[in-house]
């Protein structure tokens, strides 16, 4: 029986200006995990973000052949993005390119403090992207050696969980998590991609919130996803709501 949500640990960030909770006690459904990003100092994650995408240590594991496939898409990609970063730091406001980056690296943060997971590199420094939706926006290995898909979408008014959560669906109908299996198999673990291989694997469905009862947003989007993520090989479903 659903129990009444709360929030559970307070995990505080300094670095990257957040704080992160765990929340307990929305859904049944064992497979379903929740947690939420309080960011609380906008310049600090956007320092912490551009330090994120221009790390590019991840490279060095992979072979020559491969560093150097990644190499001019990664050094694009991550200029960009700096760019988009330092025009924030100046301006103390989240345009919409900016909040969806900060749901998408801010979530992958939460989920590697609370939950131990090991984050890859975002999507958009290694996969080029030639028109919209190409694909998934991020991924992270859980501890049961699930490659999770992540999806994060941002509105500076609404809340989109709705959204971020259709369109997790719609991808993994249209099969682009198999996709990115090129992608994945010098990315990730052996173990997690022989999972994928064997259709189990994880959603992440990330998005900002707009509200001042963070909570009824978070519960909305936990029934919306038992409804749409309830796929037998969907082994884990993470919700993370980001607000400022």
């Amino acid at each position: 029986m659903k129990s009444v949500p709360k929030y559970g640990k307070k995990y505080p960030d300094i670095d990257w200006g957040c704080d992160y909770f765990q929340v307990d006690g929305f859904s049944s459904i064992e497979k379903i995990k929740i947690c939420h990003v309080k960011v609380n100092d906008i310049k600090k994650i956007s320092e912490a973000l551009a330090r994120r995408v221009l790390d590019t240590s991840w490279m060095t594991t992979l072979d020559a052949g491969s560093q150097r496939g990644f190499e001019k898409t990664v050094k694009e990609t991550a200029s960009a993005l700096v760019e988009i970063f330092e025009q924030t730091q100046d301006l103390s406001t989240i345009g919409s390119e900016f909040g969806e980056v900060m749901v998408s690296i801010g979530s992958t943060k939460a989920l590697e403090t609370i939950f131990n997971h090991q984050v890859l590199p975002i999507a958009e420094l290694w996969k080029p992207k030639l028109k919209q939706n190409e694909g998934f926006d991020f991924h992270t290995v859980c501890k049961n050696e699930l490659i999770n898909f992540g999806e994060a979408k941002y509105s500076g008014s609404v809340n989109p969980h709705g959204d971020a959560i259709d369109q997790s669906k719609g991808f993994i109908d249209d099969e682009k998590h198999l996709r990115d299996y090129f992608y994945l198999k010098d990315l990730a673990p052996n173990s997690s991609v022989e999972n994928l291989n064997n259709d189990n694997f994880g959603i992440v469905a990330s998005f900002s919130i707009n509200s001042s009862n963070p909570i009824h947003i978070l519960e909305n989007a936990v029934k919306t996803a038992e409804l749409k993520l309830g796929s037998d090989c969907i082994k884990s479903v993470y919700l993370v709501g980001v607000s400022k």
